[in-house]
């Protein structure tokens, strides 16, 4: 005998199945919710927490020794395109691309696309 499943229009035959079924829905139902991550009850901390991005440079001929010898105001040519956005990463996550910009006369990554 079929059974429903409110608000999802799937028929289903067993328990199993249902389950089944109802954890799409929620799945769903999370990923749609995600751009208002602002209405989440716990946004005010989670908005808090620090962390740290990373956005990687190659560079051209760039050595241990340059490491070691940096001063300020040295300059470095970058491989890629000053044109051409640098992945920028929280962890492991990839989180958008961004651009180096100067700003009142330090470096600043500015967030130009979202992953």
């Amino acid at each position: 005998m079929d059974t429903g499943i409110a608000n999802t229009g799937l028929a289903v035959r067993d328990t199993k199945e249902a389950k089944a079924a109802l954890e799409r829905e929620r799945a769903n139902a999370a990923v749609l919710w995600m751009p208002r991550i602002e209405e989440h009850p716990s946004w005010e901390i989670l908005s808090q927490m620090r962390v740290t991005l990373y956005s990687q440079v190659a560079l051209a001929g760039f050595k241990v020794r340059d490491l070691l010898a940096l001063a300020e105001g040295q300059v470095f040519e970058s491989l890629s395109p000053n044109t051409e956005d640098v992945p920028m990463k929280v962890g492991r996550v990839q989180l958008g691309w961004g651009e180096f910009e100067v700003v009142e006369q330090q470096i600043a990554l500015r967030l130009t696309r979202l992953a």
